[in-house]
């Protein structure tokens, strides 16, 4: 057995970060999967529409949200391999809070399941991405 002690998961768990942070860190990545390519090129991230997070979130034991890494084997003969990003609910136990094994979505929820759903098919970026942000406001001159 572990002796690791299952901490709780607070709802405000994570910390926000500057931009220049999140420049380094997703240059980091790009650089270190450069030759990787799924979908025709490098996946940079994942973009999930809102409606679809807030469905996810609003889970009555949900306090966080957990997001997993996966690849999907290439499945239609062409040898690529497919990132993923799922996101699942998570309760303030750290439980992924999921549907029944065996119960299926196609599309939309199968009425089987209960009201824990897993994300998944986000638009990959670059290919859902804008151009350039813009840039920043400039300074106020100081007199």
């Amino acid at each position: 057995m572990s002796e690791f002690t299952k901490r709780p998961i607070p709802s405000d768990a994570g910390g926000f970060i500057s931009r220049e942070e999140m420049d380094v860190l997703t240059k980091n990545h790009d650089d270190e999967h450069a030759n990787q390519k799924s979908l025709n090129g490098h996946i940079k991230a994942m973009c999930f529409g809102k409606d679809k997070v807030v469905e996810l979130l609003n889970h009555p034991d949900c306090t966080a949200l957990r997001i997993y890494y996966g690849v999907k084997i290439d499945t239609d003969g062409d040898g690529i391999k497919e990132k993923k990003m799922i996101l699942v609910a998570v309760d303030a136990n750290g439980n992924d809070i999921l549907p029944p094994s065996g119960d299926a979505a196609t599309g939309s929820v199968a009425k089987s399941m209960s009201s824990a759903l897993i994300l998944d098919q986000g638009l990959p970026c670059p290919d859902y991405c804008g151009g350039n942000p813009p840039p920043p406001p400039p300074k106020p001159n100081k007199p």
